[in-house]
């Protein structure tokens, strides 16, 4: 895939798209479900048809699919990005451990793009500190002391 198209905004759109899709198509199926379900269980129980005519009546058809749509696409973008949360975390907690003057672990990476150039950039910044200051210690070792 071509660099220009792995980086994180498309990532991002896409997972906003796909999460919009996902809610449209399961708002949709739990819609008819529930049509049919109204129509051959519940019809029967008073305290449901009761609940349903009201929330009809009072909050109406849309504002409900709204609400019920907008949360399952927030539920759904939450955990399709939580794998570029991870990453990111991990790059976090690895540029923490430079900035204090530690040698981090090298920094794995799931996704691709620009967050593994920036892992691998992180790996190889920590890798030549630890090869300077193994190279320093050498140098202080062969000193001879006073």
């Amino acid at each position: 895939m071509s660099s220009r198209f792995n980086t994180i905004r498309m990532k991002y759109i896409y997972i906003c798209g796909a999460s919009a899709v996902l809610s449209i198509v399961l708002l949709f199926v739990m819609y008819q479900i529930m049509r049919l379900a109204y129509r051959l269980m519940f019809h029967e129980a008073v305290w449901f048809t009761d609940l349903v005519h009201w929330s009809i009546n009072h909050i109406g058809k849309k504002p409900i699919g709204l609400l019920m749509g907008g949360g399952l696409f927030l539920l759904f973008f939450w955990i399709r990005s939580q794998k570029i949360s991870e990453d990111m975390q991990a790059l976090v907690r690895g540029t923490n451990e430079l900035a204090k003057g530690r040698n981090p672990a090298p920094i794995q990476i799931l996704s691709g793009g620009e967050l593994r150039q920036l892992s691998d950039q992180i790996n190889a910044i920590a890798a030549l500190t630890a090869n300077k200051d193994c190279s320093e210690m050498k140098v202080k070792s062969e000193e001879p002391s006073c």
